[in-house]
């Protein structure tokens, strides 16, 4: 029993190994910062849907990038609040601002991808960059440094969109699954493995998502808008990922933990829709986690303390270093990093039971 479990968590070593050597550590030794592009033109666009009060704060940021041309595209996307009055309000102030409104159609049911469709058409620029009303730009730079990930060659940019602190439980929960998240799709991506990004802080060119004929595939999808369609037209050859924190997209907590625990459950809705070889890594890696800490649990239970510390310590010693050193680069706080552990294990257990859930009870339609 005990060579057993030894060659187990031998195993999972070892596949814990690949990924930290040739994936993680491009993101944790290799700090990235980049120079400003400030002279392409882009256009920002925003799927805006009862979001004015976020808007009057959002727009005016923008509006004071250090960046010389672009422009500012809200779709305002069947608002029923004052979206639509506070967007004509702020026109007359705002020269780049450009309006776009969807109207309400009984008939017609749709999520955001149609949305972020009208905004792309409606772009006179074809460098996109796409963010959210509830999402708040770091910085003067965030344009041009994103604009910097363009090139004759990479046509999609890559960014990291942390969630915003706030006291409690749900907003450690979210900071630590985020940051995690983004670790590893930043890292895949500078590894040549693109796989997703997130439509709070993304960037493509008119010409990739038209040759894609945008995100229509997906349209019965209930999410999926951004990683879905990055997973279909993302290769390592047009994709680059900007990690500099003048590059970052701070996103809105979320109010409460079930309303937190919806969001992941429509989630995991898109993952089934990954290239295979996608679904093969971003599995594997999980399950190489687990199998390492029952391995090593079940090695202490049954007294084989030594083969036990062996392992904890290749794992605390050698993997967790490049772990916490990608998470600092994607900004994550002293209290996220000391956590690093326990919440990795929580993670590996409520992880798996949100998913069962998605199976036995459907998750509602994104509306």
């Amino acid at each position: 029993m005990v060579q057993m479990l030894v060659f187990a968590m031998g195993g999972a070593l070892a596949v814990l190994l690949c990924y930290h050597a040739f994936i993680f550590s491009r993101l944790a030794v290799r700090r990235q910062v980049v120079t400003p592009d400030l002279d392409l033109p882009v256009s920002v666009v925003i799927c805006a849907r009862n979001e004015a009060p976020a808007l009057e704060k959002l727009v005016p940021e923008l509006m004071e990038q250090d960046h010389r041309e672009f422009e500012v595209v809200v779709v305002n996307d069947r608002s029923q609040d004052l979206t639509g009055e506070v967007l004509e309000w702020m026109k007359p102030r705002f020269p780049r601002l450009r309006v776009v409104n969807i109207q309400a159609d009984e008939k017609f049911s749709y999520g955001k991808k149609i949305a972020v469709g009208v905004g792309v058409r409606a772009a006179k620029h074809p460098h996109i960059l796409l963010t959210d009303a509830d999402c708040r730009p770091v910085g003067p730079d965030w344009i041009s440094c994103m604009a910097s990930g363009f090139s004759e060659r990479r046509h999609i940019v890559i960014g990291h969109s942390p969630t915003e602190v706030r006291p409690g439980l749900t907003n450690l929960l979210e900071r630590y699954d985020g940051i995690t998240k983004a670790v590893q799709f930043i890292a895949f991506a500078k590894a040549g493995l693109p796989y997703m990004g997130v439509g709070r802080n993304l960037g493509y060119t008119h010409e990739v998502f038209f040759n894609a004929k945008g995100p229509r595939r997906h349209h019965h999808l209930m999410s999926g808008d951004d990683d879905l369609f990055i997973n279909e037209v993302a290769r390592a050859r047009n994709t680059s990922a900007v990690a500099d924190p003048r590059t970052f997209m701070v996103t809105r907590a979320t109010e409460g933990l079930a309303t937190w625990i919806r969001r992941k459950r429509r989630h995991y809705t898109t993952a089934r829709y990954y290239r295979f070889g996608h679904q093969l890594l971003l599995t594997l890696l999980p399950l190489a986690r687990l199998v390492f800490w029952v391995a090593c649990a079940a090695l202490f239970a049954l007294g084989a303390v030594r083969e036990a510390g062996a392992g904890l310590a290749v794992k605390v010693g050698a993997f967790l270093p490049v772990t916490l050193l990608a998470m600092r680069r994607l900004g994550a706080g002293p209290l996220l990093l000391t956590l690093a552990l326990p919440l990795e294990w929580l993670f590996l257990v409520l992880e798996p039971l949100i998913y069962l859930s998605t199976l036995v009870i459907k998750p509602r339609r994104w509306k």
